[in-house]
């Protein structure tokens, strides 16, 4: 009876016949070796290189690095700096002017941990119109606001963007406006509805 020649598996490990293409175990692609390659011992030592330690750290270096590269690809952006969402937010409120109607260098702060205040003067012609009646130019403020929370809950991974407080500039304890993720949580105009 003839003894049929063998080679390990290069994934598994495990016996195969010498002429297999894959391995019937783990069914990974095997190379082709020549009659002569099957019992040299180089080839063996080289095809095991994996079951040394040094090949298994090499391999769980590598799969590592592999896993945290796709990572970070898939990963939500805190997004940009502080300074930077406030630069954005003043220009698309205020359109970086320094009077508008809402009093005098209305100022944008953005702050991870705080989420965004807005000052503004409670003496502005925004909010005087609002206390008489006409809410046009405050409702403006509040929607263009409301958007752009709404907006950054779903950009960035910080939530805390997401929550914008507008108060007074000359009493920072007197909150006009709160809104998280999009939505109100406090209007200083619902007082003065009739």
């Amino acid at each position: 009876m003839s003894e049929e020649k063998t080679k390990s598996c290069v994934m598994c490990g495990k016996t195969i016949p010498a002429y297999s293409n894959f391995c019937p175990y783990c069914g990974a692609k095997q190379p082709w070796l020549d009659e002569d390659e099957v019992n040299n011992q180089d080839v063996k030592r080289i095809l095991k290189w994996y079951q040394k330690p040094v090949g298994k750290f090499i391999s769980l270096v590598v799969a590592g690095l592999v896993i945290y590269f796709v990572g970070s690809l898939f990963t939500l952006q805190d997004g940009p700096g502080h300074k930077t969402v406030a630069r954005e937010l003043n220009q698309y409120l205020f359109n970086a002017q320094d009077k508008t109607p809402y009093g005098k260098k209305p100022s944008v702060k953005a702050d991870k941990k705080k989420g965004v205040t807005i000052k503004i003067s409670s003496d502005s012609k925004a909010v005087k119109y609002l206390k008489a009646g006409k809410p046009a130019k405050w409702d403006y403020l509040v929607n263009r606001s409301r958007d752009r929370s709404k907006a950054f809950h779903k950009v960035y991974a910080n939530p805390e963007y997401a929550k914008f407080k507008v108060v007074d500039k000359h009493d920072k304890k007197k909150v006009l406006l709160k809104i998280d993720s999009g939505t109100v949580k406090y209007n200083i105009a619902d007082k003065y509805k009739k």
